[in-house]
């Protein structure tokens, strides 16, 4: 074998073009494949970082009749009924996410993190790194203020001083006692929270009329051996068996198709960016493929010429399997040197990928090259080494050596057999790289269709930031109507700011408060659904700064306070779809399907926005209030301007804290990053596809050339005789054409035909944009023409 590898190496020195060909195609294909599967690992098939991560599982409710998002949350009586299946769960644990102010003196800032019950700490079984969690007696109201921190919140503020325990940290300007420190990369839901704090359920959020008031995560984990199915039925059952508990709601509950979805807790943390990371795999896949269909012909190329060295070996006394085994050896010794090649490569392909967004992703802080990813790179090195360096193995296994020394095989003239094989894969490039350019094409039209989406609203030159006003320091509905008035007051006095406004609802940006709403004179019948659109607080000037239009009736006026009469303006898809005649200015609507709340006289109706994202085709409708009669206490904040959005961060900043010090000003974005940003992993997988099937196209390209180079090569004698016959140069020029042309075409057909197939799997993908495509579909075949 050393021998063997000793001979090749030498071989290869002395074929620097075909070396280097081979290294540097192998470099590109093996380096795409492994920074993509990096983050295909590192997202979707690494295990949770907790013990018996297979056993977490999350659990939200669902009322698919009411058309409201596919994603619910779960009710505090919830939480109590499922803790007593104690055959089913381990444990069971609330989730809530919740920001805190930290830090005075000028200098405040905003920590993300969580209230949960101390079941949460049990559920995940990770231990700390310094202290306790909570105990199951500070869930309980009443209690004093506990925290626990996170590693990196306790190296930052703290210098990871540990006699940190027993300290006190002001959180919203309420005094809490830190009692442990999580290991850095603890967490679930979406982005790694900072610090958490016990919730402590009332009797009130825990009483049975309180069932469908869903407001929290869950987590439990599975007891050994209870699957995900049992469990589903457990919660069914229990269900069921709780409807006795609403008698009042029973026929609504039922009709609205109330189930609880259970799903692992990792498979729900994932789901949405799945399907696009197992596209881009399989794209790159293909790009592989046809790297090795590329390679696999030089080899044969190769092996042609060294036919009569390996024919003379074979007559010295060398056996088929030596020989064999030398060309082995040389195909995996490439392919591996192209694998390390690839690893660099792939770090730049990682890196590539960060910039593009992919940190964003759920679990996507932590995208690295492990040990695990270096075994797949070798890997799959070898098996490209194996697949490529197979082909020259079977031409050598099935050619009879003897006629090497034949005048007829000296001619160089091919078989029609190996010239039907290198013909075929030929063809399997071009239809590969056919159906990678239709994919890329499709999510270009998508995306493009996107871009061009109204979202009701003019995203330039606003800027929206968020702040929060603590209970503990604004009591009273007067005070935090004080605070948000000169706040407003104050930035339209600043140079540059045309209008500012405040919303409890931005669209883009991935918080929303949906609640059932009743509308007075029309009643609902048992089965019948309620509305169930969004609520939104705003001020006068909210409407004018976003430009959404006013369609029919007024906006909110100054007399419109916390003495006149309740009012609300609507938006045109709910005025459209419960007043179709035009006439909702004037109808009263209540919160809730009781009369309990006061009515509110809908004043006004404005357009709709995308709240969501671009692509969401499933409104629910917004209702807006004005905050002096229904007070907010966090809220975003949105300003135009003429000014640069730097200059107008630090003018929100400035005025926030002239008015209060320790308010944070957070989550600061202009409007067309918010838009951007939730196009993100649209836009790289576009991106990404479109590379890879640029570099699929122009591997297939090479192949076709490469494969008719040789033909002519091989051919040179016979086109001498046609042309000392008398054959006209225009007709072998024709001849050598058209068989390329021929390879393309049947690659082009066969292409079009998976192209059919595969692209149905792309419908989740897409936007307005059908997988079959006719001008896609012409814009690659045109495409693919030129190329070749």
């Amino acid at each position: 074998m050393l021998q063997d590898l000793r001979f090749g190496l030498k071989l290869l020195w002395k074929e620097k073009a075909f070396a280097l060909t081979a290294l540097l195609t192998l470099a590109l294909c093996i380096g795409a494949n492994t920074a993509i599967f990096t983050l295909l690992n590192s997202v979707v098939l690494r295990s949770l970082p907790y013990p018996d991560a297979d056993r977490l599982v999350t659990m939200y409710n669902l009322y698919p009749g009411v058309g409201v998002s596919e994603r619910g949350s779960n009710s505090a009586p919830d939480y109590i009924h499922r803790r007593k299946l104690t055959d089913v769960f381990s444990d069971v644990a609330l989730v809530n996410g919740s920001g805190f102010d930290i830090g005075s003196d000028g200098n405040p800032q905003r920590v993300e993190g969580q209230r949960v019950t101390p079941s949460y700490f049990r559920v995940l079984r990770r231990r700390p790194l310094l202290g306790r969690t909570f105990t199951e007696n500070e869930g309980a109201p009443g209690r004093d203020k506990v925290a626990v921190l996170s590693e990196g919140l306790w190296r930052e503020i703290y210098g990871a001083r540990r006699d940190v325990l027993g300290e006190d940290i002001r959180l919203s300007g309420v005094s809490h006692e830190i009692v442990g420190v999580m290991p850095e990369g603890y967490g679930i839901f979406g982005d790694e929270r900072r610090i958490w704090v016990p919730e402590a359920l009332t009797s009130e959020q825990t009483a049975d009329d309180r069932l469908h008031s869903n407001n929290w995560g869950m987590v439990a984990q599975l007891k050994p051996g209870v699957s995900i199915v049992q469990a589903r039925q457990r919660i069914d059952a229990l269900n069921r068996a709780n409807l006795d508990r609403v008698p009042k709601y029973r026929d609504l509950i039922i009709s609205a198709g109330f189930h609880t979805r259970v799903v692992g807790l990792k498979d729900e943390l994932v789901r949405d960016v799945r399907p696009t990371l197992y596209l881009l795999q399989i794209a790159v896949v293909g790009v592989l493929l046809i790297g090795c269909v590329n390679l696999a012909n030089l080899m044969l190329v190769r092996s042609n010429v060294r036919m009569k060295e390996l024919a003379i070996r074979s007559s010295i006394g060398a056996s088929r399997w030596r020989l064999s085994r030398q060309l082995l050896t040389e195909s995996v010794t490439v392919a591996l040197v192209g694998g390390v090649l690839g690893l660099t490569v792939a770090y730049g392909g990682v890196h590539l990928l960060s910039m593009l967004g992919a940190n964003e992703l759920p679990r996507g802080q932590d995208i690295r090259i492990d040990t695990g990813i270096l075994a797949f790179t070798a890997v799959v090195a070898l098996l490209t080494g194996l697949l490529f360096g197979s082909i020259p193995i079977a031409q050598l296994l099935r050619r009879n050596l003897t006629d090497v020394f034949r005048d007829h095989d000296r001619t160089g003239t091919l078989s029609r057999r190996a010239r039907w094989f290198r013909s075929s894969l030929v063809v399997c490039q071009v239809s590969l790289a056919f159906m990678m350019l239709i994919g890329s094409g499709l999510l270009t039209l998508s995306f493009s269709r996107l871009l061009k989406v109204n979202p009701g609203f003019t995203p330039d030159r606003v800027t929206s930031a968020r702040f929060s006003l603590p209970s503990s320091r604004y009591q009273e509905d007067p005070a935090v109507r004080a605070f948000i008035t000169s706040f407003l007051d104050r930035l339209r006095q600043v140079p540059g700011i045309r209008s500012v406004g405040i919303t409890t609802f931005l669209p883009f940006s991935n918080n929303s408060n949906a609640s059932v709403i009743a509308i007075e004179g029309r009643p609902l019948s048992p089965s019948e659904m309620p509305p169930v659109p969004g609520w939104n607080i705003v001020n006068r000037g909210y409407r004018e700064t976003m430009s959404i239009p006013l369609l029919q009736g007024r906006d909110f006026a100054e007399t419109d306070t916390e003495t006149s009469g309740n009012v609300v303006v609507i938006d045109e898809f709910l005025a459209r779809k419960y007043w179709p005649n035009g006439d909702a200015i004037g109808h009263n609507i209540r919160r809730g399907i009781d009369a309990d709340d006061p009515p509110h006289r809908i004043i006004g109706v404005v357009g709709s926005v995308t709240t969501l994202n671009l692509a969401d085709k499933s409104p629910v409708g917004q209702i807006y209030f004005h905050y002096k009669q229904v007070v907010p206490r966090t809220m975003h904040l949105v300003a135009r301007s003429n000014r640069d959005s730097p200059q107008v961060i630090g003018a929100l900043r400035g005025a926030l804290t002239q008015i209060d010090p320790e308010l944070p000003l957070f989550n600061v974005n202009t409007m067309p990053e918010r838009i951007a940003r939730s196009l993100l992993d649209r836009r790289a997988a576009m991106a990404l596809c479109l590379i890879f099937g640029g570099v699929a196209l122009f591997l297939a390209a090479v192949g076709v050339y490469g494969v008719l180079a040789y033909s002519v090569t091989q051919r040179t004698r016979e086109i001498g005789i046609r042309m000392a016959l008398g054959a006209d140069v225009r007709k072998i020029v024709g001849m050598v054409v058209g068989y390329g042309l021929r390879l393309a075409a049947t690659g082009l057909v066969i292409g079009i035909a998976g192209a059919l197939v595969l692209t149905r799997l792309m419908t989740s993908l897409l936007f307005d944009v059908e997988p079959t495509n006719a001008a896609v579909f012409l814009a690659g075949c045109a495409t693919l023409g030129v190329s070749h």
